[in-house]
């Protein structure tokens, strides 16, 4: 496979390809995010927003789910349902509405158990009552604008994001934020990806009739009259049924300025993804990012040149991206799974290709980093590939993957010790895994911490 160099690749496209992800973890299809982008880039130059703005807005639709896995595990519990399917049908309800919100939890609460369990899960569901509603948004948010901070941007991209879900009456979190106090971008954020939802799902009369049915309550009345204005034009959603990759809305790319010069650095940013997926379950804290570390010294100390080690750490730190799109239901579940969730846990190597594949700077990556369950005697997944077909970054990732999901707890099991975890990989050296890049581990088998994972110190 041809090999690129990661580094050459736009903050704009980057953003775009990655926020594939983030929809998966909203229970939306790919490429809805970027749907809300070129939606509200139109917008942009109806109103014409300046420059800065509408180069801020683009990344603040992009992003604005960026903290979408950090309620995942709660959204589960909680209801007792696929975080995914509950996340999806909140976004048709209009929750500030008491009714509707009640209607929403009976209805989401534990769905597919026997009714005693249903019961229970209510009584819970109401104990909680509308504190629950406020703390789930609040986590999302907060978290998601954090991440985009750490990202390299000024206040206006975060604070977008932090104010995603207040509505123009006040009705809406975290802060309940009203009119003219909530900052533009997150009004045009909400307003965008509502009509991205309900033309989906409804085509276009849903779109229109949701945007007048919430005008001046959800929405900023004029924003609202600037959208309605825009779909009357017959074109508008015949061409928004065509977007779906960052090269579609490659006419709204930013340009490049020394204000994204952090987000262009593409380790940072992969780094930041890395710790996206593993916000996702309260067993997978940091798993992504020790992987890494642990593949990046391997390939270190087996002598690979520098642009394969880079190669090596970034499929590290994408390697379970696509588990973004798996349910806590299974990705905490204390037993074992049955056959079709562990049918559905093996999908996240191909979701992980499928999310980075429109990235063509990446696509090497993209492979590298969905074959690290792929093993050398053919007994692995997703595509069943042996020896020389299996890349080499694949397989020190693979032994980097095993060798931390081993010594660190999970929901049916406490973390071995590193001895024991060796000798549980030890029969597989050289047969399923690449017995050097074995070797090289055992050399140096020092457990990575919180406090070794300081961005820069480790990545030279």
């Amino acid at each position: 496979m041809e090999i690129h160099t990661p580094l050459q690749i736009e903050p704009a496209e980057l953003m775009a390809g990655l926020s594939r992800a983030l929809d998966l973890t909203e229970g939306e299809p790919m490429g809805h995010s970027i749907r809300s982008c070129w939606i509200g880039m139109h917008l942009a130059q109806d109103l014409s927003l300046p420059p800065l703005v509408s180069s801020d807005l683009y990344y603040a639709l992009l992003l604005k789910d960026a903290g979408c896995s950090a309620n995942a595990a709660q959204v589960s519990s909680w209801f007792g349902t696929d975080d995914h399917d509950a996340k999806s049908d909140l976004k048709q309800v209009n929750w500030s509405r008491f009714y509707e919100a009640v209607r929403f939890a009976l209805r989401n609460a534990a769905p597919h158990e026997r009714f005693s369990r249903r019961l229970g899960q209510m009584v819970q569901l109401s104990q909680r009552g509308l504190k629950a509603a406020h703390e789930l948004v609040a986590v999302r948010c907060t978290r998601g604008a954090q991440i985009v901070r750490s990202l390299g941007w000024s206040e206006g991209v975060p604070d977008a994001v932090l104010s995603l879900d207040e509505h123009w009456d006040g009705s809406g979190y975290p802060q309940g934020l009203q009119g003219q106090d909530i900052p533009l971008m997150s009004r045009m954020l909400l307003l965008c990806q509502t009509v991205e939802i309900f033309w989906r799902r409804q085509g276009p009369e849903g779109a229109i009739r949701v945007v007048s049915e919430r005008r001046g309550r959800w929405f900023d009345p004029e924003l609202a009259e600037a959208f309605l204005r825009r779909a009357q034009d017959p074109s508008f959603f015949a061409q928004l049924g065509q977007v779906d990759t960052p090269e579609a809305i490659r006419q709204f790319f930013p340009s490049v300025t020394d204000a994204f010069r952090k987000v262009g650095d593409i380790l940072h940013t992969a780094e930041v993804f890395g710790q996206i997926v593993d916000a996702k379950s309260p067993w997978t804290r940091l798993h992504s990012i020790r992987t890494a570390h642990y593949a990046q010294r391997i390939a270190r100390d087996m002598g690979l040149p520098p642009q394969e080690q880079q190669e090596v750490l970034l499929a590290g730190f994408f390697h379970d991206l696509g588990k973004l799109g798996v349910s806590n239901l299974i990705l905490d579940k204390p037993g074992k799974l049955t056959a079709e969730e562990r049918q559905r846990m093996e999908r996240h190597a191909s979701l992980t290709y499928e999310i980075l594949e429109p990235l063509t700077s990446l696509r090497s990556v993209a492979f590298q980093a969905s074959c690290h369950h792929e093993r050398l005697d053919g007994s692995g997944y997703a595509g069943g590939l042996a020896g020389g077909e299996v890349p080499l970054a694949s397989q020190i990732v693979a032994v980097a993957d095993v060798f931390d999901a081993l010594t660190a707890d999970r929901p049916y099991r406490a973390g071995l010790s590193v001895a024991e975890a060796f000798q549980l990989m030890r029969p597989d050296a050289g047969t399923k895994l690449n017995g050097s890049a074995f070797e090289a581990l055992m050399a140096r088998p020092e457990v990575i911490n919180e406090d070794d994972v300081a961005w820069g110190e480790w990545a030279q």
